[in-house]
């Protein structure tokens, strides 16, 4: 109606139900909204239940027990209360629900903000809470089609499958459709959480691609691993805002983006038209025929500021066209406008571009490139495995503290050729930073 608008929004969480805990795990988000000047807590409120009853939820259940969606006015910035029988603020049990600090303190400037009367912030009230905790019961999650979640309680691994003739590494063997479903199988076997179809090569130099060649290629391939598995999590790889469109109605879950919505103006759009449908954003110049020839970066922290920079510009541009926080992932697009000491850069403070852009979860993808071989003196990409898992895993512990409560624990995928050896070396990776 004009009178309220939607600022920003936080990430998804799982946690476990509390209160009744004979329900299924609660979904948690925190949006902050703008309010008119004369909007008073209790015509908020007003408004709030009426959205609730339009999104379905019956009020004829248990006190705290299983609904479909329950809004609830946490706290104002400006300190604003509300204390009466029908309307509390800021809420009265906001201290002990790990499932409302969680996402209200991701970041330093609401941790600051007071929870009680009293002078008790989000962040005091967090670490009192984890404290009387054995661990953190909070999960952030990916929300995806047909009621599915992705959750980032461990590193993620997405398995590659390119579907063209002239990519670097596998050009040319899963052009037929049967051979491409057929190793699509063998991905998930060996533990892929995500298959990556894509039919346009983003090697450098690599000629863009007709849409019509493009849809023919990829369009058939999801189709049929979503007859054969259903539950099967597909991304599909792809600039074009047709080519998304008709991948998501062809059964894809997530939609890949190397230019991160730049190059095609409808992409934004059209995935914010599915309401749980994930976008990664990565970060490139140029074309494929263009970008390794723009490779200098002015920012003053050089090309880590303005990859940061420029992933935070493109995710504030996605959550304003309708695609919020809680469905982005972030990809700083190792080996694309970027030279070889560049990548290592990239990969060395990857942790930092991570707390620049807010903690999005990342997604990361070395797998088999150039740089590797250059330094490996391995020229055959397929021999480039053992230098694809170096330099996954590194740049994943560098400038990780477990130990630090205040820092979200990390959300990372890792986008890989070789499913089998990274999936196994991220298990005993994250085993091994999670270890007390």
């Amino acid at each position: 109606g004009g009178d309220i608008r939607l600022v920003r929004t936080s990430f998804l969480y799982e946690t476990p139900p509390m209160y009744v805990t004979d329900q299924p795990p609660f979904l948690n988000g925190v949006v902050e909204l703008e309010t008119s000047a004369t909007m008073e807590p209790i015509d908020l409120l007003t408004r709030l239940k009426e959205t609730e009853q339009a999104l379905g939820r019956s009020m004829n259940g248990p006190r705290n027990g299983p609904r479909l969606v329950d809004l609830d006015i946490l706290l104002y910035r400006d300190g604003q209360t509300s204390q009466d029988d029908v309307l509390q603020v800021p809420h009265p049990r906001i201290a002990e629900r790990e499932f409302v600090l969680v996402p209200l303190g991701e970041d330093l400037e609401t941790r600051r903000l007071s929870v009680s009367q009293s002078s008790d912030s989000v962040g005091d009230a967090l670490e009192r809470l984890w404290g009387k905790q054995s661990e953190r019961t909070a999960v952030r999650t990916l929300p995806l089609p047909r009621g599915r979640f992705l959750t980032f309680n461990r590193t993620l691994v997405m398995g590659i499958l390119n579907v063209t003739p002239d990519s670097f590494s596998d050009g040319g063997n899963y052009m037929q459709a049967d051979r491409a479903v057929e190793h699509a199988l063998q991905l998930l076997e060996e533990g892929a959480d995500i298959l990556d179809v894509g039919g346009e090569s983003t090697r450098p130099g690599a000629e863009e691609v007709e849409i019509e060649e493009e849809m023919k290629r990829t369009i058939p391939v999801i189709q049929r691993i979503r007859q054969q598995r259903p539950d099967a999590v597909v991304s599909i790889d792809t600039r074009h805002a047709q080519i998304a469109k008709a991948a998501i109605e062809a059964g894809a879950d997530i939609v890949n983006d190397v230019s991160g919505g730049t190059y095609d103006p409808d992409m934004f759009p059209v995935v914010a038209s599915y309401p749980n449908v994930p976008m990664i954003l990565m970060h490139m110049r140029g074309t494929p025929q263009t970008m390794q020839s723009m490779t200098d970066y002015d920012d003053e922290d050089g090309v880590v500021s303005e990859v940061a920079r420029s992933l935070l510009e493109r995710s504030e541009a996605a959550e304003a066209a309708g695609i919020p926080r809680w469905r982005q992932v972030v990809d700083p697009g190792i080996g694309f406008a970027k030279t070889g000491e560049q990548n290592l850069e990239l990969l060395r403070r990857l942790n930092e571009i991570r707390k620049m852009v807010g903690n999005l979860p990342i997604l990361l993808g070395t797998s088999r490139k150039g740089f590797i071989g250059r330094l490996s003196g391995a020229k055959v990409a397929s021999d480039r495995d053992p230098g694809t898992i170096a330099s996954s895993i590194v740049p994943l512990c560098i400038g990780v503290d477990w130990s630090n409560t205040s820092v979200p624990p990390p959300c990372n995928i890792l986008r890989v050729h070789n499913v089998k050896d990274v999936k196994q070396s991220a298990v005993i990776m994250d085993a091994i930073l999670k270890a007390r």
